[in-house]
């Protein structure tokens, strides 16, 4: 019996492929939405921070406008662990863009959040309640019983800088939530956080982040922004 010939599948073969990074998500991924409005921020004095220079040499420093945007994007997708940001920086798309196929090493994510926590806080609170007024992510506000209220995209019940303020507060509750970056497992706090993120997922807004972060340039409280 003459055998057919078949193209069998090897997965344990190593291989290599260019990737086009721009094209590794769509034009209307959230993702580029983070990346623009952390963009617009007033980012200063992390920059600052940043000992290596041109005139003295040293190694350069990642970029504070990625180190954010990354933290950003994990936390609306309910990832709270260091070491996990550093892992999907390897595979998932959003994260490769985010970082130009760069390795971000999971210890640099966490001295990162950690030495800085209380200003991250409130600029991971303003950035997540703006994404979430504009409809891009939904946040859920948990209440001291457990129970789930969703959040209201609908600007109709109240004005825009009621309903920014709101959703500020659930972005507070949703960053506190998220525990610590250090951690080497996933609290429950945490797991119940990523469900509801991978449950309510991503929502399409009618219009571009473009729009988005163009509207919002001035909305963020106190924090200023700086030109692109």
């Amino acid at each position: 019996m003459n055998e057919r010939l078949i193209r069998r599948i090897n997965r344990e073969q190593m291989c290599w492929r260019a990737v086009d990074v721009e094209r590794l998500i769509g034009e209307e991924h959230p993702a580029r939405a983070i990346w623009e409005l952390v963009g617009k921020l007033d980012l200063g004095r992390f920059y600052e921070r940043i000992e290596s220079n041109a005139e003295e040499g040293g190694r350069p420093a990642n970029d504070p406008r990625l180190l954010i945007s990354l933290w950003v994007y994990a936390y609306s997708q309910g990832i709270g662990s260091a070491r996990e940001v550093g892992r999907r920086c390897e595979w998932e798309p959003a994260f490769q863009w985010l970082t130009g196929c760069e390795e971000v090493n999971y210890h640099t994510l966490a001295d990162f959040r950690v030495e800085q926590r209380e200003e991250l806080d409130e600029l991971f609170t303003q950035v997540l309640g703006l994404l979430s007024a504009e409809g891009w992510i939904k946040l859920e506000q948990v209440m001291q019983d457990g129970t789930k209220i969703k959040a209201q995209a609908s600007g109709r019940s109240f004005r825009r800088e009621d309903r920014i303020r709101e959703h500020l507060e659930r972005a507070r509750r949703q960053v506190a939530e998220m525990g610590d970056p250090q951690a080497e497992g996933e609290s429950n706090r945490v797991r119940a956080a990523r469900k509801r993120a991978r449950r309510n997922g991503w929502n399409a807004p009618c219009r571009s982040w473009r729009s988005c972060a163009r509207r919002n340039r001035g909305s963020v409280p106190k924090t200023g922004r700086r030109s692109v």
